[in-house]
C-alpha cells in the first residue's frame, strides 16, 4: 500500500476578511443577503462514540472532529486587496469521522456552508491509519479524500481532489482532532476586523490625509463591535441604536458562530475563520440558540435594516 508522505509548502499569505471568486464546495453566493445567515439547511451529524482523547492510540480515538485549513495546492493563486494582505482561498474544514466499522468508514466534512456526507476504507500499515473515502458525487463540488494518521500523533494529514473540472480541484490540510463546547462566553479577538473587500465607495477629494494615496474605502466594523457579547446578556435598544451595520451584522452572527455554524457568506467565513475558538460542525443550529440569542437576533436584525454604513480606508503606511 503506498501512504502519501507529501511535504506542503504554501507562501506565507494572511487571510484577510473576504473577497470576490467562486471558492471549491461553494456555490455562487455572491448575491446572498446578510440575512440569509439565519437559515439553516441541514443537521449536524455527531461521530459515534467519539473519544476525548486528542492523541491517536486506537482506532476508536480516530472518531471526532478533526479540523483545520482546506488549503489550494500551489498555482492556485489568491485575490490581492491592492494592500500588503490577501485571502487565499483558504476554509476552515471539519472533517469529521462518525463511524468505523472494522475496514469501512463513515463521515462527513463541513466547509464552506456545506455538509456532505463520505464513505470508504481505512487500512492499517505498522502504526499508520490509511483512509480512502468519497463523498456522494451527486454535486458539482464533490470529491475525494485520502488521508492518513499515525498511531500516537495528534495531526490528520492529507489531500482532496475534485471529481469535475472546477477552479480549486486540489487541496490539502493538517488537522488537529478538537472537542467542540458551545460557550456563550466566549469573545471576539479585537485584532480581527471585519472587512468586505467588494463593498467599497470613492474617498472624498476633500479628504487630503488620504487623497494622494488612496482612492476607496472599504465597509468595515468599528470598535464598538467589542461591547456587547450577544450571546450571554440581553442587548436593549439604548445599547444597539446607535451601532453601525457591519457592527450588528457581525454581533448577530457571532451567534451562531459560537454554536458552530458553516458560513455560506464568503466575507463572514474569512472572519470567522481566524477566530480559534470558532468550529464549523452543521450548517443548521437554529434549535441550538438560547431564549437569550433568539431575542437578541430579533433586535439586531431590527436595527441593522437601517443601521448607517461604516467605511474605513486600509493600507496606510
Amino acid at each position: 500500500m503506498n501512504v502519501f508522505k507529501s511535504v506542503f509548502i504554501l507562501s506565507a499569505i494572511v487571510l484577510l476578511q473576504g473577497c470576490g471568486g467562486n471558492l471549491i464546495k461553494n456555490k455562487d453566493t455572491s448575491q446572498e443577503s446578510a440575512k440569509s445567515e439565519t437559515l439553516a439547511v441541514n443537521k449536524a451529524t455527531a461521530p459515534n462514540q467519539a473519544t476525548t482523547n486528542l492523541t491517536v492510540s486506537d482506532t476508536k480515538d480516530i472518531l471526532g472532529y478533526w479540523v483545520g485549513m482546506f488549503k489550494p495546492d500551489k498555482n492556485a493563486g489568491y485575490i490581492s486587496t491592492g494592500e500588503e494582505d490577501a485571502w487565499n482561498f483558504e476554509n476552515k474544514i471539519n472533517l469529521s469521522i462518525d463511524q468505523i466499522d472494522n475496514d469501512q468508514v463513515k463521515g462527513h466534512s463541513v466547509v464552506a456552508g456545506n455538509d456532505r456526507p463520505f464513505a470508504g476504507k481505512l487500512t492499517k500499515d505498522g502504526k499508520i491509519f490509511h483512509f480512502s473515502v468519497k463523498e456522494p458525487g451527486d454535486d458539482k463540488y464533490d470529491g475525494a479524500f485520502d488521508f492518513y494518521i499515525i498511531q500516537g500523533d495528534s495531526t490528520l494529514t492529507g489531500t482532496w481532489k475534485a471529481n469535475n473540472k472546477i477552479n480549486i480541484p486540489n487541496r490539502h490540510y493538517n488537522l488537529k482532532k478538537t472537542i467542540f463546547r458551545y460557550d456563550p462566553n466566549v469573545e471576539l479577538d479585537k485584532g480581527n476586523r471585519y472587512i468586505d473587500w467588494v463593498k467599497n465607495k470613492k474617498v472624498s477629494p476633500n479628504d487630503r490625509q488620504y487623497r494622494a494615496a488612496y482612492d476607496v474605502s472599504y465597509f468595515t466594523t468599528t470598535y464598538d463591535l467589542y461591547k456587547y457579547n450577544p450571546s450571554d446578556s440581553l442587548l436593549t435598544v439604548e445599547q444597539v441604536s446607535n451601532l453601525k451595520k457591519a457592527d450588528l451584522f457581525i454581533l448577530r452572527n457571532s451567534i451562531y458562530a459560537r454554536h458552530g455554524y458553516s458560513f455560506k457568506n464568503q466575507q463572514l467565513r474569512a472572519y470567522f475563520d481566524r477566530e480559534p475558538w470558532y468550529i464549523p460542525i452543521s450548517t443548521d443550529v437554529k434549535s441550538e440558540l438560547t431564549d437569550i440569542e433568539k431575542k437578541n437576533i430579533e433586535l439586531l436584525m431590527r436595527y441593522e435594516k437601517n443601521a448607517k454604513e461604516y467605511y474605513d480606508v486600509f493600507g496606510r503606511g
